[in-house]
């Protein structure tokens, strides 16, 4: 697999109505087993990169953005779910915390060569997942 040396990277949603660009690599990447993670992406747990915000560029579709504020977490406090509102792909998360903006790596158009480098919400994790590699199999920025 090639390395991105440009370190940009390109994202979309399952209509490709909403497009954007990350520039940078995420300053941190993490696996989420918290139940609200699961039952927004439908799925046994969550992968999370976190940018800073200037990192995230939409190039199309922003009118198109559906915005969804999560209450019921379990810090108590408020996260902005953000998703395609025309094919319902979910895209970002704005957590409470200002400077951060979360993407799920699934919505990349390129694999990358991200590593999770923790889990996170352990006690929400289904018995049957089990642990989680951490290493990479190729070389890695994070």
């Amino acid at each position: 697999m090639a390395e991105n040396i440009n370190n940009t990277y390109h994202g979309q949603c399952l209509c490709k109505n909403v497009q954007f660009q990350l520039d940078g690599e995420p300053f941190q990447y993490v696996i989420c087993h918290c139940k609200n993670c699961k039952r927004s992406s439908g799925s046994s747990f969550l992968p999370n990169a976190m940018f800073k915000p200037f990192q995230l560029r939409i190039v199309q579709g922003e009118d198109t953005l559906e915005k969804y504020a999560d209450r019921d977490t379990l810090s108590g406090n408020i996260i902005t779910r953000i998703f395609c509102r025309k094919c319902g792909s979910s895209l970002f998360v704005k957590p409470a915390k200002e400077g951060i903006i979360i993407v799920y790596p699934g919505s990349l158009t390129s694999v990358t060569e991200w590593v999770p480098r923790k889990e996170i919400h352990i006690d929400d994790k289904y018995s049957w997942v089990k642990e989680i590699n951490f290493r990479a199999k190729h070389p890695s920025k994070l």
